[in-house]
């Protein structure tokens, strides 16, 4: 996905706001609005509907526009990695910033930035390897969720319909 492309810059929440937000998403099984998403997983519907927006950019999602819109996966949970989500989100370095600060002055701090880098590089290509391993359908099953409808009942219904 070009760069452009993206207004806003991921962080571990987007993350972890997708992979509640699909098995919600897979358990519910049918069109769900962004503003039911957003209660179920008890998150900000704002947030939820630029998280979706990367997903349905990833085609993990498939979104219908209007009064009866929403989302829906777009293929069997059994198809969809928990690697295939953290790449839709695209986090841009979520661990290294916060770790070495900007700028090196130093030989010696250079020397200590680029090894920790190649480090988290490391343990992301690691971490990406074992995600690959689990599908959405995977983690779903570990879940309990009580799933009601995805219906939207009166001022909510005109509020999200905006959006969806």
């Amino acid at each position: 996905m070009n760069s452009e492309k993206r207004l806003r810059t991921a962080t571990p929440k987007w993350l972890g706001v997708a992979v509640k937000a699909l098995v919600y998403l897979e358990k519910h099984g049918e069109l769900c609005a962004s503003g039911s998403i957003a209660r179920s997983i008890d998150c900000e519907v704002t947030l939820v509907r630029r998280v979706l927006t990367r997903l349905v950019q990833a085609d993990l999602i498939a979104a219908r526009e209007g009064r009866e819109g929403g989302y829906v996966l777009t293929r069997s949970a059994d198809h969809i990695t928990l690697a295939d989500i953290y790449h839709a989100i695209e986090i841009c370095d979520p661990i290294f910033p916060g770790m070495m600060h900007e700028p090196q002055s130093s030989p010696f701090c250079e020397d200590l930035a680029t090894a920790v880098s190649e480090i988290v590089a490391e343990s992301e290509r690691r971490m990406l390897e074992v995600w690959e391993s689990h599908t959405l359908a995977s983690l779903a099953k570990r879940t309990t969720l009580v799933v009601g409808g995805c219906h939207r009942e009166g001022k909510d219904a005109k509020a999200s319909s905006k959006g969806d």
